[in-house]
């Protein structure tokens, strides 16, 4: 057993923590090695050399660092089974796939059952985790291609980053704090009428795209909802996404419009279910879903990180991933019969 550790300076929780690299590498000591990377380019050039070496590959941030590790994994080594298991740190805002696969504690505590479990070589219990696959096309026609866990590809979920995010802290406080403002300017503007753009009119705006799910295109071009899901996701604090896809195999789509009226009165209670109803919405487990862009190119928001410049989207299932559960957490992926060893 050999653990690759995948540091992320750029992930919120290691801004501003000079030293913190050198504190992994110290934490893993001769059971693994510590890389610092500051860019894709970097994360490449690693993993060309790390993959093959590696029985369990650290990403240290959340999910949107777990996601660019999979992806340049993929790169590498285009066989899934042959792919190390991946373990997230938790060291992320946001750790809804480390949550989900059984993954507790801090970043420095998930080195250090890696280090133990490797002094003794056995490897800590696993679970397979879904994913889906995204096909698509920017606007300059080159290919896009993307691994991921869940995709915000437009509406109220894609812009509800863009103000999630730009708080310094992420938590349910935060999350509660974009809903209040919204709900404040949405009803404060049917009162007094103003050009000026706020967080009502920003997160309301819808996407205008053609969707097919499964063969049947989604009776309207404007989607206030555009979501996709290959696992149940908690996000912390009670908050829930795509819950249709809890079970091995099942992906959740969503897609439509509500009016703002409608969202202003669901959109807390969707929070905690994951699930959306009414006007014109659908809300299924599916095989493929295609999104077209109309009007304007999609900036998705995929695991937590943004794209731009995406005129099609076709998700469907992806290979499914091994992640290690280190922390004692209930896991709520599949157990695979047999964990990996070296």
């Amino acid at each position: 057993m050999y653990v690759g550790v995948i540091f992320n300076p750029h992930a919120r929780k290691n801004q501003g923590a000079p030293g913190r690299s050198r504190e992994l590498r110290n934490i893993i000591g001769k059971w693994g090695e510590v890389h610092e990377t500051h860019s894709a380019g970097d994360l490449r050039e690693v993993l060309g050399d790390l993959c093959t070496r590696a029985t369990h590959l650290v990403s240290d941030g959340g999910d949107g660092s777990l996601n660019w590790l999979i992806n340049e994994t993929q790169h590498c080594i285009s066989d899934p089974d042959a792919w190390p298991t991946f373990v997230p740190s938790m060291g992320g805002s946001v750790n809804a796939v480390g949550r989900k696969a059984g993954v507790g504690g801090r970043p420095r505590d998930v080195l250090r059952a890696l280090a133990a479990a490797a002094e003794t070589d056995q490897p800590p219990p696993e679970v397979f985790l879904d994913t889906l696959t995204l096909e698509g096309e920017t606007a300059d026609g080159a290919q896009f291609h993307r691994l991921c866990f869940g995709l915000a590809a437009g509406g109220v979920g894609n812009r509800f980053y863009d103000k999630y995010y730009d708080n310094h802290t992420h938590g349910r406080a935060d999350v509660v704090k974009v809903i209040g403002r919204t709900f404040r300017d949405y009803i404060r503007g049917k009162f007094v009428h103003t050009e000026t753009p706020n967080y009502a009119t920003s997160l309301f705006t819808p996407t205008q795209a053609r969707v097919v799910i499964d063969g049947q295109e989604i009776p309207t071009r404007t989607h206030r909802i555009l979501h996709a899901g290959a696992i149940d996701l908690h996000i912390g604090a009670g908050f829930r996404l795509f819950p249709k896809a809890e079970k091995p195999g099942a992906l959740h789509f969503q897609a439509g419009n509500l009016r703002p009226s409608l969202i202003v009165i669901k959109f807390p209670a969707a929070l905690r279910s994951g699930k959306l109803s009414g006007g014109q919405v659908t809300d299924v487990n599916g095989e493929e879903m295609i999104i077209e862009a109309e009007d304007e190119s999609l900036s998705p928001i995929i695991d937590g990180e943004r794209f731009v410049d995406i005129v099609k989207l076709v998700a469907s299932a992806g290979p499914r991933i091994r992640v290690a559960q280190v922390g004692g957490l209930s896991p709520g992926g599949v157990t695979p019969q047999r964990a990996q060893s070296d």
